[in-house]
């Protein structure tokens, strides 16, 4: 009787037809999936930011544009009206992880460079900013905008904490190193910057330009603002 089967070579050849498709794919898959998870991480984190404002301005009178101290260690909002002191008391951080940050990755125009702080959250995530440059009342966070909202505080939101890569997003096609951001005056679009975010050009990494505008909270890149409303 005659038997149907595969020989050893056609068994091999399929193996590495199928192996050299997967090489092929997965890098985009995982890109993909990264991708996606930092845009899920980037929204939940600016909803949260958001709604900590408004609920701190229901309660008690203070919001991102009441701010005038640049205190980390008091959470009392009423004398110590900080953003560490708003964010401390309207949401859940981790105080033992939350401290000093010297990222190298923080852009220029960002809050880049040292002496910084990173104020960790419960889920993972963090928020770095100059808490030199938290006043909401200086000339530049004060400056209203074409939208009637004041231009706020410049800050990094990382989508994974204390986990690298610790690269800014940006659609500069770059992978590290200074990319671009918003530092002048608002047009209206809530980060001034119309460059189009393409698959040529975009790096989506796990930290991202936002701002802190009154009561809500707003990308501040245009790799940001990609990630914010793809």
């Amino acid at each position: 009787m005659k038997k149907n089967g595969f020989t050893l070579a056609e068994v091999l050849i399929t193996l590495t037809i199928i192996g050299v498709i997967a090489t092929m794919t997965l890098p985009a898959l995982m890109t993909n999936t990264q991708e996606q998870q930092a845009k899920t991480a980037l929204k939940k984190g600016i909803n949260t930011l958001t709604e900590a404002a408004q609920l701190s301005q229901a309660i008690d009178g203070i919001d991102y544009a009441s701010l005038s101290s640049t205190d980390t260690k008091s959470t009392d909002i009423q004398t110590t009206p900080s953003l560490f002191a708003l964010l401390s008391t309207r949401t859940q951080i981790d105080p033992i992880k939350s401290g000093e940050s010297k990222l190298d990755s923080m852009a220029s125009g960002n809050n880049g460079g040292s002496g910084n702080y990173a104020l960790f959250f419960r889920d993972g995530t963090a928020l770095i900013y100059s808490p030199s440059s938290a006043n909401s009342l200086s000339d530049e966070a004060s400056a209203m905008q074409t939208d009637n909202l004041p231009y706020g505080i410049p800050a990094i939101f990382d989508t994974n904490g204390a986990k690298g890569p610790n690269i800014i997003s940006n659609c500069d096609g770059k992978v590290a190193g200074a990319i671009e951001g918003s530092t002048s005056k608002d047009d209206g679009t809530q980060d001034g910057l119309n460059k189009k975010c393409s698959s040529s050009n975009r790096v989506i990494k796990d930290q991202f330009a936002v701002r802190l505008r009154a009561g809500y909270a707003v990308p501040n890149s245009s790799a940001a603002r990609w990630a914010f409303v793809n």
